[in-house]
């Protein structure tokens, strides 16, 4: 039998794990053995194939407090134990963080290692970090960039020592019922962090004079949606935001919104925002996020300047007062369901494994 072993840094909600679990499933469908190690324990979040062997720590995380140098030092151990008692042939490791650890731990075992950083190449890691993945990445058998933007970067900063292939994420299957009538709502799914910028959306929002009892509704949580909240709050917005919160039906907001936002300045891959495009949304993001490889510019979403709250306002209120661009941005951004549809990614992890 096929046999693989995949490495995730965690079991809980992110869209790591949601790729490492839809691979672990679409794998075991597939007539492969599969076996699941998270390097953190936790609860899983998203559903797990019964037929997938998964393996967690016996210990949980330091957390800040703890020593960073020893926790690596123990989940490297904690890998090769895993990797050894194993008889496949690969690993497909996920995370700029644990791709080096899952190298090291597997020196001398005879495996051969499919590593893909999942955080934008824009992304400024700690220095340890940044040097651990300079000395093990030119040992992986594969590199998988998730787009074009990330697989130019990795050649040039690796001088082209890592055998890169494209292999964008897929897109779940996005259910919409279209028997429930659309609201005029703008809609935001993700962390309330810097990354994401959702101050940007709230100014962006408050900007647009003709609302017309358009409302923002806002999924997620995080750090910053205290401040958020507050923000709103300050700029007389009240009534217009909704804090819904974390949610696991998303897709029955995007069978009610009539627009997508998403407002990020740093995106590994915006996941997101190719839900909305199949869920036929009309989107807008901002320059500086991989979108070149999802569509086509002005046909399948707007795209904003970066650090430009009026332009990002601009861009919201041309689709806010034109229902028929809605409507036809909305349809051309569908096409994203086809060419990023589940077989076709998922096979393209089998080819590497070949």
């Amino acid at each position: 039998m096929k046999e693989v072993i995949l490495v995730s840094p965690k079991l809980g909600i992110g869209g790591i794990q949601r790729a490492m679990t839809n691979l672990a499933n679409w794998f075991v469908n597939n007539g492969y053995q599969v076996t699941l190690v998270s390097c953190k324990k936790e609860p899983l979040f998203y559903p797990l194939d019964p037929k997938v062997t998964l393996i967690t720590p016996q210990k949980e995380h330091p957390g800040n407090q703890g020593n960073i140098i020893f926790h690596y030092i123990r989940i490297i151990f904690y890998l090769r134990k895993a990797f050894k008692a194993n008889s496949s042939q690969h690993i497909i490791s996920f995370g700029d963080v644990f791709n080096p650890l899952t190298l090291i731990a597997s020196i001398g075992l005879k495996k051969k290692v499919h590593i893909s950083d999942r955080t934008s190449p824009d992304f400024k890691f700690k220095w340890y970090v940044s040097f651990l993945k300079k000395i093990t990445y030119p040992y992986s058998t594969t590199f998988v960039a998730q787009t074009t933007k990330a697989a130019q970067w990795n050649e040039k900063k690796f001088a082209n020592k890592l055998n890169i292939k494209v292999i964008p994420n897929p897109i779940r299957e996005v259910i919409v019922d279209t028997t429930i009538a659309k609201e005029k709502t703008l809609l935001y799914v993700g962390r309330f962090a810097w990354e994401k910028n959702p101050e940007a959306l709230i100014r962006a929002f408050s900007m647009i004079e003709n609302r017309e009892g358009w409302q923002l509704v806002m999924l997620g949580d995080g750090p910053l949606l205290p401040a958020m909240k507050s923000l709103a709050s300050g700029l007389k917005l009240g009534d217009n935001i909704q804090f819904v919160g974390q949610v696991k039906d998303v897709d029955s907001y995007f069978s009610k919104a009539s627009l997508y936002v998403l407002p990020s300045v740093l995106e590994g891959f915006p996941n997101a925002l190719c839900e909305a495009m199949a869920a036929g949304l009309p989107c807008v993001c901002v320059e500086g996020i991989p979108y070149e490889d999802l569509g086509t510019k002005g046909v399948d979403f707007l795209v904003a300047k970066r650090d430009d709250v009026i332009d990002l306002s601009s861009n919201i209120n041309h689709l806010l007062q034109s229902e028929s661009l809605r409507m036809t941005m909305g349809k051309n951004a569908q096409s994203i369901r086809e060419r990023l549809a589940l077989p076709i990614i998922f096979t393209k992890f089998e080819e590497i494994l070949n």
